[in-house]
């Protein structure tokens, strides 16, 4: 056994660390989850380098981007080996380590983006889409390339085949093809450098050894954690002081507002992968800004990591909350602000960049995420250049940007200088952001790697802390989120309900989901003041005219056609609200702007789940709730004058033949007890429901199932 002096040293301290990356590895999110843990666990150990064993041949580049962002900022050195091929998603992987080597025969290159064809969609439709995922493909390529020290038409030609690439008199890519470089031409000089890759190599093991970090190589995989997990978990106790305080200075971040005063205080405000599309995000955002004001906070830093979200509730947040901020407000793009994201950048009052970010694509798309169609997309671009150029321009941005975000027909050109060609959706990297016209930055203020650094650059006094929410506030975002579920728990809860005698387990869970829901959407701000109660009660209304035509009027058709429609309308109203454009002024150019149905998409996608899902679950509960002992005793136990000992039998359902006549002696919804030949079963009825008291004959004996129709 290891002395507990040599279990509490690292066991990666000074050593290689090698990683294999596939396509399996960039397709599968919980697959790459686990290879950044181990990534993770190689910097904190002290490992000299990282080394990426890249063979790809087909993943998808754009959800290989985020990855290579992540490996971009680890901080320690990276190393890429192309084995055999990094084509796709692997060539960003590549482009994100700090060197990258070829190994014999190898290939690199070749990672366009991937969009779905929809033939519903117009063709400048599906344009737009193409264009708006090249736009940030492309920018994000460029920004790892210029962090790492390669060449940016080299990541352009790899995910644009329109740039092509000539370098001298050399074309390596003609003008609609996309560049792959093999490894002979990927390590050649250029103007005394190699053009992409340090050398072609033999394998993994000759690069460790070339390795000028030098160390044993490690190859990190589930069995080699396993194995070291048991050895550390004996010496636990002896080292678990020194983590706890390594673990402090470590997590030396933003404190965390948890009831505090902002007054003074730096207040950071994270804006994360899917805060932008949950309505109870921007309630959170627009709270902490009015406490900002309140409270008198020094400053207010947006940090943004987001690839967009819900428009109309963004252009509110820009108008409205963020232009009655009196405090200073900063973006750190920290690493994407795209679409909605950019639009919150624009309307704050200084932009910072970190190394390999983007900002941009700002297209305005349908509820669903897809293009809009010709004339609503020309009406929405209108509108909406028409209200963010009143913000961008009163920040001391320039507006043409963010026409150039929103329009893919206007492209981004400066005294002549095209940064964006037209055709393209303005997406911009931290060196484009940052460069300057006439003495000016484009857009960004500078790079910086941390909000630390923001704060010394703008001489920033105040504490640091981060913006959370408050206990209702999570319970809101909570709901928002999952509301589809509680939808189907409501309505598979009442619909168990309606199988037992009285109020039960059912009813009150059915009674908590629903509550729970429209509790949520209050908090979240949907709903407001007399609104509540007018929803509340039309679904309420709707539930009681699906009784009646259960049980007071089945197969009258209408009151359960009313019923359900009035239920549809106060759940999706809940999950929207009827504000679907900010108050201001609209120019006239946008073509007004009142009520959208697209804007009610995310309501009726939820409804729409919730409903299948709960049609689903009813269906498998009546056909195999009955069977179940848990559950026979608690529907089977009402009979018109019986007792517990006239309880129905499963043996008496043997004694039922076809063409029995019998007599209801429970509602059948659908399930029931009748009474045939002196003896009560339980029994099942097909289409309309049955009342207590009606004639009823066998029509099918399925096992021990009975099925009747009325007479």
């Amino acid at each position: 056994m290891l002395s507990s002096a040599c279990l509490a040293a690292p066991a990666l301290e000074g050593k290689l660390a090698r990683v294999v990356v596939t396509d399996s590895d960039i397709e599968d999110v919980r697959r790459w989850r686990e290879l950044r843990s181990w990534m993770d666990e190689a910097v904190k150990q002290g490992a000299s380098g990282l080394i990426l064993d890249i063979h790809t041949t087909q993943s998808n580049a754009q959800a290989a981007l985020p990855m290579a962002e992540e490996i971009a900022r680890l901080k320690v050195k990276t190393q890429a080996y192309v084995n055999t091929s990094a084509i796709g998603g692997g060539a960003l992987l590549a482009l994100a380590c700090d060197e990258i080597w070829m190994a014999p025969g190898s290939r690199i290159g070749a990672a366009p983006p991937k969009v779905q064809v929809d033939e519903s969609l117009s063709p400048k439709a599906q344009d737009t889409l193409l264009a708006e995922a090249l736009a940030v493909l492309k920018a994000g390529a460029r920004s790892l390339c210029k962090l790492k020290n390669h060449r940016p038409e080299i990541a352009e030609a790899f995910v644009d085949r329109d740039k092509g690439l000539v370098l001298g008199t050399n074309t390596l890519a003609e003008k609609g093809e996309l560049l792959m470089l093999d490894a002979d031409t990927a390590v050649q000089p250029v103007d005394g450098q190699p053009l992409l890759a340090r050398a072609i190599i033999a394998d993994v093991g000759a690069l460790a050894k070339a390795a000028k970090s030098g160390g044993t190589l490690v190859t990190l995989n589930a069995g080699w954690f396993d194995k070291r997990g048991e050895a550390v978990a004996e010496t636990k106790p002896a080292v678990a002081a020194e983590e706890k305080k390594e673990a402090a200075v470590e997590h030396k971040t933003p404190v965390i507002a948890r009831d505090q005063s902002y007054k003074d205080k730096v207040v950071v405000i994270p804006v994360g992968q899917d805060d932008l599309i949950i309505p109870a995000r921007f309630e959170f955002m627009k709270r902490t800004l009015n406490l900002c004001n309140e409270q008198g906070a020094e400053a207010v830093i947006f940090e943004l990591d987001t690839p967009g979200g819900l428009a109309w509730d963004t252009i509110s947040l820009m108008m409205k909350d963020l232009q009655a901020l009196k405090s200073r407000s900063f973006s750190f793009v920290n690493t994407r602000a795209i679409s909605a994201g950019a639009m919150i950048a624009m309307a704050t009052d200084v932009i910072y960049m970190a190394p390999a970010s983007a900002i941009g694509a700002s297209t305005p798309v349908s509820g669903d995420g897809t293009p809009l169609a010709e004339a609503e997309r020309a009406k929405n671009n209108s509108a909406f250049m028409g209200m963010a150029r009143t913000v961008v321009r009163e920040k001391g941005h320039d507006v043409r940007i963010i026409e150039g975000m929103i329009d893919m027909d206007r492209g981004l050109i400066i005294n002549g200088q095209v940064i964006i060609p037209k055709g393209e959706i303005v997406t911009l990297d931290s060196e484009q952001a940052t460069m300057l016209i006439n003495g000016k930055p484009l857009l960004a203020k500078g790079v910086v790697k941390s909000i630390e650094e923001i704060k010394q650059r703008e001489s920033l006094k105040g504490e640091v802390i981060t913006a959370e929410p408050t206990g209702f506030e999570w319970i809101a975002i909570w709901v928002t989120r999952y509301a589809a579920i509680l939808i189907l728990i409501g309505l598979a809860g009442g619909y168990l309900e309606m199988q037992t005698p009285g109020f039960g387990i059912p009813g009150f869970v059915a009674v908590a989901a629903f509550s729970l829901f429209f509790f949520g959407h209050y908090v979240a701000g949907s709903l407001a003041g007399k609104e509540t109660m007018v929803v509340a009660a039309v679904f309420i209304l709707g539930i009681v005219l699906i009784g009646v035509e259960l049980f007071a009027a089945p197969g009258t058709i209408l009151p359960g056609i009313f019923g359900f429609l009035c239920v549809m309308v106060a759940l999706v109203y809940a999950m929207s609200g009827w504000e679907v454009a900010p108050a201001g002024d609209v120019p006239s150019s946008g073509g007004g702007v009142g009520f959208n149905l697209a804007t009610y998409a995310v309501g009726f996608r939820n409804f729409a789940l919730g409903v299948s899902g709960a049609a689903v679950l009813i269906t498998v509960l009546a056909m195999w709730l009955p069977e179940l002992r848990p559950f026979r005793a608690m529907i089977l136990q009402t009979s018109a004058g019986g007792t517990v000992n006239d309880t129905p039998v499963m043996q008496d359902a043997a004694r039922a033949r076809v063409g029995d006549a019998g007599t209801a002696r429970s509602a059948l919804r659908p399930y029931g007890t009748i009474e045939v030949g002196g003896r009560l079963v339980e029994a099942m009825a097909e289409g309309a429901y049955v009342q207590s008291g009606t004639a009823v004959r066998v029509r099918e004996v399925k096992g021990e199932k009975i099925i009747v129709e009325a007479v």
